[in-house]
């Protein structure tokens, strides 16, 4: 029995919870764990009514919101660095809080209701949001039909990518979602001071190409296009993507596929590895295909055995830029040399 209304109906949020007994218990327990005010001010603070602009249409925040629900795989990191603990956030990574460790003590010891990477609207709906962010997300304009039924859902910004939003662009939106614009922006300045001050303190990295690439036990690639995260934050700084794969036609996608034929593509000044799983590592090092590019028989291959980092890399927020910094950008200058 489907319980939602038709995409076009404007049933209100609490109505339509108070007349759905089993999602109403649902939300009721959900309730009960995560979830904080967006900001001292109070339910009606100042910078409200706003409205925010995205793909599909526009959200229409009448005040700050009291509950959020973080639907972007990555947005948890902006409204956890902006004092927001969500009532429900999109599992990121193998961690069973969904949350990486550059961003889990912001928590505070809560427990926000984690959803499945599927979007189910209807356990959407039964945290009772407020707002509901999907500004890193796949969200489709029949899903945002739906979830916008019941309120405000600040979906992926014009013009954007699915999963390919710039992360100053990310959390300059969520800021002004929920009502914490100048909070975002000095996140933002404090996190592009850090990558300012990195590629000062690297100038070995200037003008080397790059290429990063995702591969796994069964040999499949995928290179990071240009509108990637990743090839963004690598970009600025310093170094470049190589033409082989800026060439490529990526059809406004975030990587493109490589054959085994074409692996020669991969090849770079620095070419940086990730693996789908942390298990795919040990095969990795024996593909002998990866392995004889002429960057790796330089020295010049990164093979990230860290999970944790290339989660955070995959990630590219303000939060887990920092932390990205920190780990990756020694092993960059010495692929680099």
């Amino acid at each position: 029995m489907d319980l939602l209304p038709a995409a076009g109906s404007r049933l209100g949020r609490r109505s339509f919870l108070a007349g759905a007994t089993g999602l109403i218990a649902a939300g009721l327990a959900a309730c009960s764990g995560g979830g904080q005010g967006a900001g001292p001010d109070g339910p009606s603070g100042p910078g409200f009514p706003v409205s925010v602009p995205n793909r599909f249409g526009t959200a229409e925040i009448d005040r700050a919101p009291e509950r959020v629900v973080s639907l972007g795989i990555t947005d948890h990191d902006v409204l956890l660095a902006l004092g927001i603990i969500p009532a429900g956030l999109t599992k990121w990574g193998p961690w069973s809080s969904g949350v990486g460790p550059w961003a889990q003590r912001r928590l505070d010891g809560q427990r926000p209701e984690v959803l499945g990477t599927e979007v189910n609207v209807e356990s959407i709906i039964a945290l009772a949001p407020d707002v509901v962010t999907a500004v890193q997300s796949a969200l489709t304009q029949e899903q945002y039909n739906r979830l916008e039924s019941f309120g405000p859902v600040v979906a992926q910004p014009p013009e954007s990518i699915d999963y390919g939003v710039d992360w100053r662009v990310q959390a300059e939106t969520i800021g002004r979602a929920v009502g914490k614009r100048a909070e975002a922006e000095r996140l933002i300045a404090d996190t592009q001071g850090k990558i300012d001050r990195t590629r000062r303190e690297s100038p070995q990295l200037d003008g080397k190409t790059h290429v990063v690439v995702r591969t796994d036990s069964a040999g499949t690639y995928a290179a990071y296009s240009k509108k990637d995260a990743r090839t963004v934050l690598l970009e600025q700084l310093g170094m470049r993507l190589s033409p082989s794969i800026a060439d490529l036609d990526d059809e406004g996608k975030f990587n493109v596929k490589i054959s085994k034929e074409q692996v020669g593509l991969l090849d770079a000044d620095v070419v940086v590895v990730t693996t789908a799983q942390p298990t795919d590592v040990e095969a990795v090092r024996n593909d002998e295909l990866l392995m004889n590019l002429p960057a790796a028989r330089r020295g010049s291959l990164v093979l990230l055995d860290d999970y944790d980092l290339t989660m955070a890399l995959g990630s590219a927020t303000v939060s887990s830029i920092p932390f990205v910094l920190d780990r990756l950008t020694p092993k960059l200058v010495e692929a680099a040399r």
